[in-house]
């Protein structure tokens, strides 16, 4: 089922629009904990066309068709929490599932499995939820112009939520080859 309606083709855009370099500031709160963390990242998006290898490979380990797919990106990130630096390179393939849902698939690099999430696209937010091992973390993405984009992730287990953060993230420009 290859779906191409003006909505699905608005998914795609959104994909397409995350591509580019970008500064991220962070803020996570531990709420059992009492106690928050802030961070910054330097981020590097790069839009897979869906006939890319990475994105049907991604698909056929989720066991998902990839003409569904929507596209995929490659998200390198240089993070510093507390003064400690890390470097996590992830690849992710939307797969559609009907004009606003559908699966997305991320496999940082060097791990064995992907993990699969659900996302909804609705009112220009997209919404991922991911369940695994107990939690629950809905991740909320969002354009307020081209060049700023917001993200919400709240960590739930059987006790509530454990986790709240959010990013406000400014688009440096594009890649440079």
């Amino acid at each position: 089922m290859s779906l191409q309606s003006d909505l699905f083709m608005q998914n795609v855009n959104f994909f397409k629009k995350q591509e580019g370099r970008w500064f991220s500031q962070r803020t996570t709160h531990y709420l059992k904990a009492g106690n928050s963390k802030a961070g910054k990242s330097d981020l590097e998006v790069t839009y897979m066309d869906v006939g890319t290898d990475a994105v049907i490979q991604l698909c056929n380990e989720a066991s998902c068709s990839a003409t569904d797919a929507v596209g995929g990106l490659r998200i390198a990130q240089k993070s510093t929490v507390d003064g400690q630096t890390r470097t996590l390179v992830t690849l992710l393939a939307a797969i559609a599932t009907d004009d606003d849902n559908g699966k997305l698939i991320s496999k940082p690099e060097g791990k064995a499995r992907s993990q699969v999430s659900q996302y909804r696209f609705e009112n220009e937010v997209l919404t991922i939820v991911t369940a695994a091992d107990g939690l629950r973390a809905e991740e909320r993405w969002w354009f307020i112009t081209d060049k700023l984009r917001m993200r919400t992730n709240v960590l739930s287990g059987d006790q509530g939520q454990t986790m709240a953060s959010f990013c406000s993230e400014i688009r440096l420009g594009d890649i440079k080859p």
